[in-house]
């Protein structure tokens, strides 16, 4: 922000850029309202007497855990934090586990705190098919990774799956297993699980649903052969704390709860709680400038104390050059209230035409790790998977002054703030803007992820093309002139060259609601002088509080 008085609120040369493309993608908005779907009301667990508030016996992890500790680690692979888990995922495919419906919800609570609910840890559970077969392990599943998934506990402690009732194979009594973890970092990773353990289907509903003989084959001569008392896991106390409460019907599918009961208190990491639109803006390494990332938080989407967190890396790519060198990618995952760290994926689109279809798709190559120390200060580590091995920390600053952020758990709105976020045409889903309207800083800013003007024939990430826009800001306004810029001659992640800005056109931006706006473009230098044209703009996502 050395400028003010020119609007660049980086160095003069290098102003702020950067992209979002799968938040503006058909993509995510079914995945966003299949999120708030599965995230549902939070289901009661009322564990009996004295067994309220007990520890939860640790049990083995079985020979089929994927959790890096026997056989492949699943862990790694995006695609892992969901809460519907009978389909496979990845590079897996998306084959169905089928079978009865089962919804399991665990209720995680610290036995050394009165039984305190345990907000922000990650539990991974997993379980065998119909048929008993663990995918990953069993012959005629090695090639899926259905029936395994993370979910972090909210504010009530509460994780909830969505899944099929498990077989019945010889020798075990019906079961789900599960392993709580600190953070969603340590899950991902398979590593120091500070309980592992197991949850016992009742009787009643296992023999309802192995009636089904042709859905569920061999599961009840199994079922039959096996009690909890000569079980090897639960026979030494019948499954006494690890007995689920188990309502439904075949017809309407079965809901199970469980209390599990941990000895160690979840601490939040030290940093804002990311579950916060405040945290949607500009952040850069001053080091880099010119390249740097662009967020938004939508706080509460998945359930109450679980966000997501989309956000658009500008870049560029190994070594200087013109605007074909330009590079954006997408990062997006779940944020916890209570945690200020955020396991993301990586994402690329390309082949796309400036400002026109086609409708382009997200591709996975990478993850990377977001973390808030403050409102106006965090970083980003990454390590892509897309051959480049690329992969390293990023220290990143807010490039405008914070206006809602907060360290406390009172959320202060904005009117004009709230306008911030993602913006696109359905019609070019793929392609859009991020917004940033600050008025602690009045500065209105946005950065534009597209394409080269003919960059589907072009193809690859030669295709790709990013811009930015920025102009003073007054408290209320919701018509805006802007200076259009293009940035090139930097290198990914590097200080090796120094990125040089350009203003190469002007734009207007009207706001006719908190939903809908329009984006009158003309470029008269650049890469794309000569192009000129009208956008009407929606939002990507939900309305943040206090928007006017």
């Amino acid at each position: 922000m050395k400028n003010r008085t020119s609007l660049r609120l980086t160095d003069p040369d290098a102003p702020l850029a950067a992209t979002l493309d799968v938040i503006g993608n058909r993509e995510f908005a079914a995945r966003r309202r299949l999120l708030k779907r599965l995230g549902g009301a939070a289901l009661a667990v009322s564990p009996a007497g004295a067994l309220a508030c007990s520890l939860i016996p640790a049990e083995t992890e079985g020979p089929y855990p994927a959790d890096g500790t026997n056989g492949p680690n699943v862990l790694t692979m995006s695609g892992i934090v969901r809460s519907d888990i009978r389909s496979s995922f990845g590079s897996a495919g998306t084959t169905m586990a089928t079978g009865t419906p089962l919804a399991f919800t665990i209720k995680l609570v610290n036995v050394n705190n009165n039984c305190a609910p345990v907000a922000g840890a990650a539990v991974y559970a997993w379980h065998c098919d119909a048929s008993g077969r663990y995918s990953l392990y069993s012959s005629g599943a090695t090639t899926q990774n259905y029936l395994r998934g993370v979910q972090v506990s909210d504010a009530n402690g509460l994780v909830t799956f969505t899944s099929i009732f498990p077989g019945a194979y010889s020798g075990r009594w019906p079961h789900i297993h599960f392993e709580v973890y600190e953070s969603l970092a340590a899950a991902t990773t398979g590593r120091n699980a500070i309980r592992t353990s197991q949850i016992a289907l009742p009787d009643a509903a296992c023999r309802e649903v192995y009636a089904q003989a042709s859905l569920y084959p061999g599961s009840l001569t199994n079922h039959n052969r096996t009690t909890l008392q000569s079980d090897g896991i639960f026979g030494n106390d019948s499954a006494a704390l690890q007995l689920a409460t188990t309502t439904g019907s075949i017809a309407a599918g079965y809901v199970s709860t469980l209390e599990v009961g941990v000895a160690a208190a979840i601490t939040a990491a030290s940093g804002p709680d990311l579950d916060q639109h405040g945290l949607t803006g500009n952040w850069y390494n001053h080091a880099t400038n010119g390249q740097g990332l662009s967020l938004e938080i939508y706080p509460d989407m998945i359930a109450a104390g679980q966000g997501l967190l989309f956000g658009g890396w500008f870049t560029f790519d190994g070594s200087a050059g013109g605007a074909t060198q330009n590079r954006w990618y997408t990062i997006g995952g779940p944020v916890v209230s209570g945690q200020a760290t955020a396991q993301l994926v990586i994402y690329r689109n390309v082949a796309g035409n400036f400002a026109a279809p086609p409708i382009t798709t997200a591709a996975e190559v990478g993850t990377a790790t977001f973390t808030a120390s403050s409102c106006d200060s965090g970083t980003l580590t990454y390590a892509f998977t897309d051959g480049s091995g690329r992969n390293g920390t990023i220290p990143l600053t807010r490039l405008t002054r914070n206006v809602t952020c907060s360290t406390t758990s009172t959320r202060a709105t904005n009117a004009d703030f709230a306008h911030s976020g993602n913006w696109f045409s359905e019609s070019t889903s793929g392609q859009g803007f991020i917004f940033e309207v600050n008025p602690s800083s009045q500065a209105f800013f946005f950065t534009w992820y597209t394409y080269a003007v003919g960059g589907q024939a072009i193809g690859g990430e030669a295709s790709q093309r990013w811009y930015t826009a920025q102009a003073s800001y007054a408290a209320g306004a919701r018509n805006l002139t802007l200076t259009l810029y293009e940035t090139t001659g930097g290198t990914f992640a590097s200080t090796s060259t120094t990125a040089v800005t350009n203003a190469v056109g002007a734009a207007t931006l009207a706001f006719a609601s908190c939903e809908a706006a329009t984006l009158a473009y003309n470029f008269t230098g650049g890469a794309n002088a000569g192009q000129a044209g009208t956008i009407a703009l929606t939002r990507v996502g939900p309305v943040p509080s206090g928007c006017a």
